[in-house]
């Protein structure tokens, strides 16, 4: 019998059958209002964009895509668009338009050289890209290598004249007519569809394509706002329940889910306002926390820790009511430091950081906190309601027992139909109906909480070590600024890792290894010390998203060799 966890209180859900643009903007379900402000520049707040005229500019680039360009003109789920832009307001308006007009929104990491997205743009089979104007000479460097003229070039500008405009032939893409997009109401179409494509991040190899579908986005949509809505009726119930404005800031890439559905999909839902930071920057970051008053705050652990630990951050999370982490492993340590930069709009009461879980290929969150519950104990929250999971070992049985560890597996609405034209990926990725994430985790107190990802984990004769483990202790070290971990092979026997730390000191010069050394020696089980040794460094290589780029390590690790300790 299969050990399945699932949401106690409502295991179950009945998803609305409604393709993602008629949900977002013509559903009772969904409540911004028509002149609601969606989209601001952060840098000119003048430049803004209404529910309204983000209608009006989804179906003008619609038309444009289809009559100039022909998107969709032989049905929907085919024609790839490759999309590679920093942070702007006419995202959404490309995003949506490009579904509306039958395409499918393909996004490419800013970060992307020309050989990255050469590379995207060809297995997608795009014949069609368009670019923010930082993007404008990799993206006609990749063009030209893919053959593609620059007059499908189109570059996408938020400027106070929107435009979409031809690299080529300078022609607007965005036109002066209309084409409304095709409702969907078929659970079978909706499931089969796809309508935009997220490339994993290349951690640990070749990025692959995620197909996500009508039905992953409503789902995830429509699922992770349960709790907040149920909560809410609850207050106004009790006569307690206080409405507030929800701001948030875009400052992680539109390429990865994070970026893309907490931007694009999740405030028009939630009826908020999203103020676009055209690249992350940390003092812009600070700035724009205060003077918009931001009360919806997401971000990646390595930015929480940087919150955590520096002396800068004072009263910039004043008005924040709800603050949230994911794309990688929080312990509680730093889950409660960077919970104690937090506070409450206008009290005294502290406002936590919560954990979600999930990956691209489950459409964003399959856990997190519920709304009005707290919980900094590095647990990854709840299930949420229509997801189940499970807990298995190499032979796919289901762990037994608190405190062991095995993979996540995930059977739901948001899981992705698979990999784009990659069946192998796919077949090796799905077993009987549950999705693989290669996460790791063990279950204590009735909680889940992930030790790392399953191809990341280090053998130290035999036993397990789990990197982030190592990295969440250093983070703890008030000399060390950030760290990574990475498993080196021991010179004498080449199925044994030795952990070897980078670290950014927060001094340069004042840590030695020997500290680092004796830091972990106190605290870690034997086995898990840093034999590998202590590289210091000015900076941790990291994906757009904030992720450690271990392979880049490793890849430096080679040359260091020399300098490795003995067992």
């Amino acid at each position: 019998m299969e050990k399945i966890y699932c949401n106690a209180t409502q295991p179950d859900v009945d998803l609305p059958n409604l393709d993602l643009l008629t949900f977002l903007f013509d559903s009772p379900y969904s409540i911004s209002q028509e002149d609601a402000i969606l989209h601001q520049d952060a840098a000119n707040p003048d430049n803004s964009i209404t529910k309204s005229q983000l209608r009006d500019l989804v179906q003008r680039i619609a038309h444009g895509l289809r009559n100039s360009y022909g998107i969709g003109a032989n049905g929907p789920n085919t024609d790839v668009i490759t999309v590679i832009s920093y942070g702007q307001i006419m995202v959404p308006a490309a995003f949506f338009g490009v579904i509306a007009a039958g395409g499918v929104y393909s996004a490419a990491s800013p970060s992307s050289t020309v050989s990255e997205l050469a590379r995207q743009i060809s297995i997608g089979g795009s014949n069609l890209v368009i670019c923010g104007e930082e993007h404008i000479d990799v993206t006609k460097k990749a063009a030209q290598q893919c053959n593609i003229s620059l007059d499908r070039v189109l570059v996408l500008s938020s400027s106070r004249a929107h435009k979409l405009e031809s690299l080529g032939s300078g022609v607007n893409a965005i036109s002066a007519s209309r084409l409304p997009w095709h409702q969907i109401t078929d659970p079978k179409a909706l499931k089969e569809s796809l309508i935009t494509i997220l490339w994993s991040s290349g951690t640990t190899g070749l990025p692959k394509g995620v197909m996500l579908s009508h039905t992953n986005l409503v789902a995830e949509t429509y699922i992770t706002a349960l709790s907040v809505r149920s909560w809410a009726e609850a207050e106004m119930a009790k006569g307690t329940f206080a409405p507030t404005e929800y701001r948030t800031l875009a400052h992680l890439p539109i390429s990865h889910i994070a970026g893309l559905f907490g931007y694009l999909c999740a405030p028009i839902y939630a009826g908020g306002t999203v103020v676009w930071m055209r690249r992350y920057r940390w003092a812009d970051l600070l700035k724009y926390l205060k003077q918009y008053r931001i009360t919806a705050f997401y971000t990646v652990p390595s930015i929480w820790l940087r919150i955590a630990k520096s002396k800068e951050v004072t009263d910039h999370f004043q008005y924040v009511e709800g603050a949230a982490t994911g794309a990688a492993p929080m312990d509680g340590v730093l889950q409660t430091a960077a919970s104690g930069r937090l506070r409450g709009a206008g009290s005294d009461q502290r406002v936590s950081v919560g954990q979600t879980w999930g990956l691209s290929e489950t459409t964003g969150a399959v856990t997190a906190v519920p709304k009005g519950e707290t919980d900094v104990s590095g647990s990854i929250g709840g299930v949420l309601p229509g997801v189940e999971l499970r807990l298995v070992d190499e032979e796919f049985r289901d762990v037994e027992g608190e405190g062991n560890e095995g993979e996540l597996i995930v059977r739901s609405p948001l899981v992705t139909n698979g990999y784009f034209k990659n069946e192998e990926a796919t077949k090796a990725t799905f077993k009987d109906g549950w999705f693989l994430t290669g996460d790791i985790a063990v279950r204590r107190d009735g909680r889940f909480f992930v030790v790392d990802r399953k191809k990341e984990l280090l053998k130290y004769k035999g036993l397990q070590i789990a990197p982030a483990e190592l990295e969440n202790l250093l983070f703890s070290h008030p000399g060390i600024k950030e760290a990574a971990v990475i498993g080196v092979p021991a010179p004498d026997d080449p199925g044994t890792d030795l952990p070897r730390a980078y670290v950014v000191p927060v001094e340069p010069g004042k840590l030695s290894e020997d500290e680092v050394k004796d830091f972990v020696k106190g605290r870690l089980a034997e086995y898990k010390q840093l034999r590998g040794g202590v590289a210091f460094v000015d900076e941790i290589p990291k994906s757009a998203i904030g992720k450690l780029l271990r392979r880049e390590l490793r890849e430096r690790a080679k040359k260091e060799l020399g300098r490795v300790a003995k067992l």
